[in-house]
């Protein structure tokens, strides 16, 4: 495989994913996207305000849901290891290579079922929360579906504590955000990918839950230690400012960079199409229009080194960030700043 992937254009990856195998033909069953949050209602006037808070604060308590758990999603799904692949046309330095990412995707997928409390702004709760009766049901319910594989009951408590704990550096979000904000919800894995959209879907219509959250494994969880993004095309969240895209000049020489560094031990280059899988595998929604932009996945002997990484590829032309790869930098659909200037 060239490095130099594509054109000089936004989607230069494109034709550069020949080499790499198909999307799972389990996909095929996600062509239909659906909204993954409720419509909120605003109540009466006298409520206006209180029902306006409570459906902003939804909204950021389920973002911040989704954030948290992104970061761990996969950890426990992936099965095999990264394998090697012919090298790019010409030398490398020190017999390393950039390669096309391995073929095997995680297996099986993770949800939250979101459980109605007292004035939930989601139209399905009609604010009211759920009944013991109703958890009890559900509760029994998903205990017994062949595909989940594991569930586990988070209280208001617990959610708290652990929204608390991973957003310690968030000031302004914890100060606006109450105990009585966070609901109860069920959390567990499911053994198939494949199940993912049917099982929100059937977990939607159950009385008592507000929201269902699935996601499917990360392919680059535990597969690099860095993520090194280049400059997207103009008008996207991952443009640089002032310039297209990244040139197959540019794209080539921070390969070489990379490859030339002694604290990477294996280089991947992810082009636009492959990206777009991702994005699909994890969010299981259409990725097509998604503008996600060309990448470098890099593993180390030591993660420790990933400073070193950072600091070599930073300010090089057509790279618009570096981050390490646990650092939630590198997720497709969710728009957070790594390093670098971003338009």
């Amino acid at each position: 495989m060239d490095l130099a992937v594509g054109s000089d254009d936004g989607d230069a990856g494109t034709r550069g994913a020949r080499g790499l195998s198909p999307v799972p033909t389990d996909m095929a069953a996600f062509e239909a996207e659906k909204p993954s949050l409720g419509s909120p209602g605003w109540g009466s006037r006298g409520r206006r305000w209180a029902g306006g808070r409570r459906a902003l604060l939804t909204g950021a308590v389920v973002a911040a849901v989704v954030l948290g758990t992104v970061g761990s999603v996969g950890s426990p799904l992936l099965e095999g290891t990264a394998r090697g692949a012919a090298s790019p046309d010409g030398p490398w330095p020190g017999n390393k290579k950039v390669s096309p990412p391995p073929d095997d995707w995680p297996q099986g997928g993770t949800f939250s079922v979101f459980l109605c409390k007292d004035r939930d702004p989601f139209e399905q709760c009609r604010e009211r929360a759920i009944t013991a009766k109703q958890r009890r049901a559900l509760e029994a319910r998903l205990r017994s579906m062949p595909e989940v594989a594991e569930v586990e009951f988070e209280s208001r408590e617990e959610a708290y504590a652990n929204f608390r704990e991973a957003n310690a550096d968030n000031k302004v979000l914890l100060s606006a955000i109450w105990l009585e904000d966070m609901p109860e919800s069920f959390n567990g894995r499911l053994h198939r990918w494949r199940d993912l959209a049917s099982f929100g879907s059937a977990m939607d219509k159950v009385p008592g839950v507000s929201n269902v959250l699935t996601f499917g494994g990360f392919f680059w969880q535990g597969r690099a230690d860095v993520v090194v993004s280049l400059c997207g095309r103009k008008g996207t969240i991952f443009a640089c400012k002032g310039r297209g895209p990244a040139t197959v000049r540019e794209r080539k020489a921070v390969g070489a960079k990379l490859v030339a560094l002694p604290e990477s031990e294996s280089v991947y280059f992810e082009n636009i199409a492959h990206a777009r899988r991702v994005f699909a595998y994890v969010w299981a929604k259409k990725s097509s229009d998604v503008p996600l932009p060309e990448s470098y996945y890099i593993k180390l002997a030591d993660p420790a080194g990933a400073p070193a990484i950072i600091d070599a590829v930073e300010g090089m032309a057509g790279v618009g960030s570096a981050g390490r790869a646990d650092e939630g930098c590198y997720w497709p659909g969710i728009a957070q700043e790594c390093s670098g200037e971003l338009s």
